[in-house]
């Protein structure tokens, strides 16, 4: 499932990473702080990426950030593992499974006006980690190592996955650290240019 993209950030939190759960892995940037500190932030970060709060078994009163930081470290970690083609550490895999197998639904078969219909469970209607755990398995069957990436910013700690089409994206956003390099590159040349 990609996330919609309808700009780099959303309420000040950054999805660029082209997919829900690179989104979800960048949502405590260096830079930014942490947005998925506080059952509030969790909530408010949920809104913007489009997943319901409180679907699921656990329901909307307990938000157990425990979980939410474990998946969201462990999904940092698989990135970088993907990246680099290293094998992943099993305890991060074992926690993805049973995001994936607490989410699991079995179709139900209905039968409506003549006709056997399957029903699947949509992600929107899972538990929120099931549903980014989802994400990550889709996502894993169907990857090119070479388009996940770091931003080329130093100072910058987000990651995406790069669609491209010639692969030559640098940067989590062009808006943000693309333009500041922009900008560095101008003033330096300026620079260049005043001391010949």
């Amino acid at each position: 499932m990609t996330t919609q993209q309808d700009s780099d950030f959303r309420d000040g939190m950054p999805f660029l990473g082209s997919r829900l759960w690179i989104d979800f892995a960048n949502s405590a940037p260096v830079a930014l702080g942490d947005f998925l500190a506080t059952p509030e932030g969790w909530t408010s970060w949920l809104a913007a990426a489009g997943l319901k709060a409180g679907v699921g078994r656990k329901g909307a009163a307990v938000v157990d950030l425990g979980a939410v930081h474990a998946l969201r470290a462990a999904l940092s970690r698989l990135f970088d593992a993907l990246q680099t083609g290293t094998r992943p550490a099993a305890s991060d895999l074992d926690l993805v499974n049973q995001h994936l197998a607490a989410g699991a639904a079995p179709p139900r078969i209905s039968w409506r006006d003549g006709e056997v219909l399957v029903e699947r469970k949509e992600a929107g209607d899972m538990d929120p980690l099931a549903a980014i755990a989802t994400d990550f398995a889709d996502f894993a069957a169907h990857y090119e190592t070479a388009r996940l990436r770091h931003c080329a910013n130093p100072e910058c700690s987000l990651i995406f996955y790069d669609t491209a089409r010639n692969g030559a994206r640098r940067w989590c956003s062009m808006s943000a650290c693309g333009n500041r390099h922009k900008v560095r590159s101008h003033r330096m040349r300026a620079a260049k240019l005043e001391c010949s």
